[in-house]
């Protein structure tokens, strides 16, 4: 697989070739004087063993824009730039979401929807007493 061509799923160009595979990443090496690396989780990717190419599921910009491998492969970066990372948050113990949806209901009980709204002109049409209806007869202003 090393040296195979990396192409985009949907217009097929070249955006580089793989040098290497750490782990679960592939390594993409991009440019033709100013060689970056770059990796890309394998279950982003396809190998096309006939066409001695992989073919990447983001595209070039996304590629080039994930963090650029300088040894290590940072792992948790890469997986966290493409976002496979988990990011849900674990609920305190004994405290789920039905609580909170509970919480939230019993704090509502007993809340009028209309509590806490002070009537508007604005809102009631009237801001102006008369405005539509005396329009041509009201005088200036001093």
């Amino acid at each position: 697989m090393q040296g195979y061509d990396v192409v985009t799923h949907d217009d097929e160009k070249v955006v580089g070739h793989v040098v290497d595979k750490v782990d679960r990443n592939y390594i993409i090496e991009q440019g033709h004087l100013r060689k970056t690396k770059h990796a890309l989780p394998e279950e982003l990717a396809t190998i096309d063993e006939a066409g001695e190419r992989l073919v990447i599921m983001v595209t070039k910009d996304v590629l080039s824009d994930s963090p650029k491998v300088n040894g290590d492969v940072e792992d948790d970066a890469v997986r966290a730039h493409y976002g496979l990372t988990d990011t849900s948050v674990d609920s305190p113990s004994g405290y789920d979401d039905h609580d909170l949806i509970r919480e939230r209901i019993a704090a509502r009980e007993g809340v009028e929807p209309t509590d806490g709204i002070r009537e508007s002109p604005a809102l009631l049409g009237d801001r102006l007493d008369g405005t539509v209806a005396d329009r041509g007869t009201r005088e200036p202003g001093p």
